[in-house]
Order: C-alpha cells, then structure tokens, then sequence
C-alpha cells in the first residue's frame, strides 16, 4: 500500500495529538492555597458558662488571620485591644477622667499537618509587639494635673496549638505560646500652677519569660 505525504503528515499529527494528551493528564494538580480568619470566641464563652468571676488568662487577640501559599506552611497574624474611659465628678470643684488603652499584635509562621479527618496539630514562632496607656487628668481648684504612663513591649516565642475541623470552612483551634518579652514604660507628669513637678522619664523596664496558657477558644472559617 503506497502512503501519500499528506496521509502521512496525518498520522504524525494524530500521533502527536494523542500523546500531548496523555502527557498533560500527567501534570500534577496545583494545590489551592488557603485563607483562615479567626475569632477569639473565649469572651462570648465565658458568659455562657458563667465562668465572669474566674480568674481566666484569655489571649489578647482578638481577631486574626492564616495565609497558606503552600501545603503545611503558613504565615499568621492576629491583633486585639481595649478601651475605656471613666469620668469621675465629685463636686463642682474637682474632676477626674482616666482613659485606658492598648493594642496588641503579633506575626509569625506556622507548620500545620492534618492527622486523621478531623484533627490537625500546628507549631510555629511569633514575633509580638504592644502599646499601652494610661491617661488621667485631674482638674481642682489648686491645680490641673495630667499623668500618662506609656508601656511598649516587644518579643517573641514558640507557639503550639492543636484544630478540629468541624467541615470543610469551618473549625476550632486552640493555642499555648511561650513568649519572652522586654517592656519600657515612661511616665509623664504635666502640672499647670507647679511646673517644677513636670517630668518625662523612664520609670520601669521588665525582662519576662511568659507561658499564654491553652484557655482561649478561636473560631475558624477557611476559605
């Protein structure tokens, strides 16, 4: 049987076509990467179970987030505050308003490895930062007198922590961390009828060592 060019030509390609096929079933799927937002839920448990009195220590992140760009490795974030304000009149001649504030947050990475369908065990290290203040301002009749006490800290430390992956977006995880720190604290007094009180100096600076004890409860919805 004489074969033509073109039925020639044809049947290289059907060649080429059929193994260009099989060849790209061979390509390893690309592995979706994985968003994590976290809820510190503790607060809202504490109520329920009626636990206000106890003497819980409950982390001081609030709200935080997981990046996952690749499998079993992560970079997280999380970062919590407070407020409050009080003012205190106890005559027409004397009044007291203190506010209170902080803010804190961390950065870190973290190995994560499923075991069985439910569980998951993660570890890691982050790095932490936070701001307090405490403000007050007395106005009297001999004077108006204004204190503030500022305290920055920074540090960092292992962490650990294991999840239960309650569905496919949403689970339950809970932490311990061993974080060593170094604070500073100034205070500053501003006195308007006897400036000789005035200062602005470093009162205290702390070195700790500090376990974050497994009692917070965050909740997880992955997407």
């Amino acid at each position: 049987m004489k074969i033509t060019l073109p039925l020639f030509l044809f049947v290289c390609l059907l060649s080429l076509s059929a193994y260009s096929m099989q060849d790209s079933t061979q390509v390893p799927k690309k592995e979706k990467m994985e968003h994590d937002i976290n809820i510190n839920t503790t607060f809202f448990f504490k109520q329920i179970i009626s636990l206000s009195n106890a003497n819980l220590e409950i982390s001081p992140y609030i709200v935080g987030y997981k990046f996952f760009p690749v499998k079993h490795h992560g970079i997280r974030f999380a970062i919590g505050g407070n407020f409050s304000s009080h003012t205190q009149n106890t005559d027409s001649t004397f009044t007291q308003i203190t506010k209170i504030s902080s803010v804190d947050y961390r950065l870190g990475y973290e190995y994560r490895r499923s075991f069985g369908k439910r569980w998951s065990f993660f570890a890691g290290v982050d790095l932490i930062n936070s701001f307090s203040t405490l403000y007050s301002r007395v106005n009297s009749d001999f004077d108006i007198v204004t204190t503030s006490d500022k305290t920055w800290t920074i540090g960092g430390g292992p962490v650990i922590g294991i999840q239960i992956n309650i569905s496919k977006r949403i689970a339950l995880f809970t932490e311990t961390a061993f974080y060593y720190t170094y604070s500073s604290t100034k205070d500053k007094v501003t006195s308007l009828n006897f400036p000789e009180l005035n200062h602005n100096r470093v009162t205290d600076i702390q070195q700790t060592g500090k376990f974050l004890l497994p009692t917070s409860l965050f909740f997880v919805f992955r997407f």
